[in-house]
């Protein structure tokens, strides 16, 4: 053992906090803790595909000296925590938005010609999901390009307060994952992903929402920690940032991707 039980309950906490702030997926998308970190599968409870789901294990290893472990105050060691849980949290947020891109059969024709399309696109996709009971505010992912499509002004306001509020959608979040897809060029190139809701989750609180009534939840066995794992060959110290579960979709009617080029 490398650090002290109160340095290590510190850095696991740096994790934590650290990860629920700069995970996409963490704050979109409630959460069901199966309280078995050994779990290695887990039910579905999908519609379509009862087979059980894989838990996945997500570790990113790291190194730190003895001397930033054992410094006097802990931010040499805090700043490498940080920079390694912004990694398993990009690494997360990677696995579980191609997860649901992959899975998504509803699709709608992505078009930001004008105001009114853009409006008439993000209506006709709500109309999607609430045929299927997802009535309350929505969620949505778009890339940079997107996000600046839809922020174009309309009647000199941000096109995001003025058309999102008719399509009944209350949360948005830009991911870097819908930009590393295909060309553009692409006929298949997802350029937003609808997300539809049973229950009023505002922006950021998923983690405080019940998983039960959402198309999409997290299956989490272990929660995101710090492990100590020893000496390694130039006489540093391997920390790793592990955590696993997997993404469960549920009810695939409750998502629309929008494509275009």
């Amino acid at each position: 053992m490398y650090l002290s039980a109160e340095r290590l309950a510190l850095a696991n906490q740096t994790v934590r906090e650290t990860f629920e702030r700069t995970s996409v997926a963490w704050q979109a998308i409630p959460h069901w803790d199966t309280g078995d970190p050994g779990q290695t599968r887990v039910r579905s409870d999908s519609l379509s595909s009862p087979a059980p789901l894989r838990i996945i294990q997500v570790p990113v290893p790291f190194e730190v000296t003895l001397s930033e472990a054992m410094a006097p105050t802990p931010d040499a060691l805090l700043g490498k925590v940080m920079a390694a849980t912004v990694f398993f949290a990009y690494i997360v947020d990677y696995l579980v938005i191609e997860t649901i891109r992959k899975k998504i059969t509803l699709t709608k024709s992505y078009d930001v010609t004008t105001s009114d399309k853009i409006l008439a696109m993000l209506i006709n996709a709500r109309a999607e999901v609430e045929k299927f009971g997802y009535r309350a505010p929505s969620c949505i992912f778009v890339g940079t390009a997107e996000l600046i499509d839809l922020s174009k002004l309309v009647s000199g306001s941000p096109g995001t307060d003025v058309l999102l509020g008719p399509a009944n959608i209350n949360t948005l979040h830009r991911v870097d994952f819908l930009e590393e897809q295909p060309p553009k060029a692409s006929p298949n190139q997802t350029r937003l992903i609808f997300l539809g809701r049973r229950e009023r989750i505002a922006q950021g609180t998923a983690p405080d929402a019940s998983p039960g009534e959402e198309p999409v939840d997290l299956a989490v066995s272990a929660m995101p920690s710090l492990e100590v794992v020893g000496d390694t060959a130039t006489n540093n110290i391997m920390l790793t940032i592990r955590g696993s579960g997997t993404v469960r979709i549920k009810d695939p009617n409750g998502l629309v991707a929008l494509i275009g080029p």
